[in-house]
């Protein structure tokens, strides 16, 4: 079969590196891409950065269309009714909320995904290289590189980056009650110390692959993904979105001007050595406590304890600007 002809240039160069876009290289069908846009996204900066370079995707992308995400839920719709026609390339335009709501769409269709970052925090992007300029970014995933990673699942629901109950939840919910204004950890920052005295620990119990491991009062038990979640924090070192593991990070008996020093150590990275900081490999994970104890999921507030967390190895296509991890 004739291969389909393009009048495009046929490469460009981002950085040191020349590009040639997969369909320059005698690809037979259509490159066809969503892009799932959130406008509201970043406080309004996803719509002015879409805007900015979508001709430079129309021209990288021939077949591409763009939907509106307007509401929740409406990210992982709009991927399914693409990927029914289809689509199998889905570019999001948005931050780690957007994300988040496209996981399963993604998943069950085996769509490959990436994000063009623009949201508060960013932490997918990071976590996955793709915090890269917008346009450096869009000619990059024009060479077509795929690979696969890791996401966790809790109450039914996949989450990327972290999950877990605690003060971080009660951050998230903080974060999502207030104006998103600023970009990477001040938002976060802010929140913490807006809760370090309003919040206090709660007993919990945690379980490893079916092994009871921690009990007693405790600020947070978070489930990480990835190393860096809150704006490019890196609360999890020994975390990797592609190691087919999850990682607890979990927090003890600390309470109002120690939660605040606990948030230096974090931003000083020197949390890791503190007696009361446990950081552990899991594939399976169970955490018990008050019913009323706050549960998250990538910034998400959901459902409460008890809660169940596993490890669900290589289940996104990633659609990734670099040809190797």
């Amino acid at each position: 079969m004739q291969a389909n002809v393009r009048t495009n240039p046929p490469g460009y160069a981002v950085g040191a590196v020349h590009c040639a876009p997969f369909w320059a290289l005698g690809c037979e069908d259509v490159f066809s891409v969503l892009v799932v846009l959130n406008p509201a996204a970043g406080a309004g900066r996803s719509a002015r950065t879409w805007q900015r370079y979508a001709p430079l995707a129309s021209r990288l992308f021939p077949d591409l269309q763009v939907q509106r995400t307007a509401g929740p839920g409406q990210a992982g719709q709009h991927i399914r009714a693409a990927a029914a026609a289809g689509v199998r390339h889905i570019l999001l335009v948005g931050g780690d909320g957007t994300v988040h709501e496209a996981l399963a769409a993604a998943v069950e269709t085996g769509a490959a995904l990436a994000v063009l970052p623009t949201g508060t925090g960013n932490d997918f992007a990071r976590a996955t290289r793709l915090l890269l300029p917008p346009s450096r970014l869009l000619l990059a995933l024009a060479e077509g590189h795929e690979r696969r990673v890791d996401l966790g699942t809790v109450h039914g629901q996949y989450f990327g980056l972290v999950a877990g109950a605690g003060f971080d939840a009660a951050v998230a919910q903080a974060i999502n009650a207030a104006p998103r204004r600023g970009r990477g950890a001040g938002p976060y920052v802010g929140a913490v110390l807006r809760q370090a005295f309003a919040f206090a620990p709660a007993d919990v119990t945690v379980e490893i692959d079916g092994q009871p491991v921690r009990a007693g009062p405790h600020l947070l038990v978070d489930i990480a993904n990835a190393p860096a979640y809150g704006g490019g924090m890196r609360v999890c070192p020994p975390a990797r979105i592609d190691d087919g593991l999850l990682h607890v990070f979990a927090v003890g008996d600390v309470r109002r001007w120690g939660t605040v020093a606990m948030l230096g150590r974090v931003l000083a990275g020197r949390h890791t050595r503190d007696r009361r900081v446990a950081i552990l490999p899991a594939r399976r994970v169970r955490v018990d406590g008050p019913a009323g104890m706050p549960l998250f999921a990538d910034g998400e507030v959901l459902g409460g304890l008890p809660a169940e967390f596993a490890v669900r190895p290589g289940a996104l296509r990633l659609w990734s600007p670099w040809p190797t991890a």
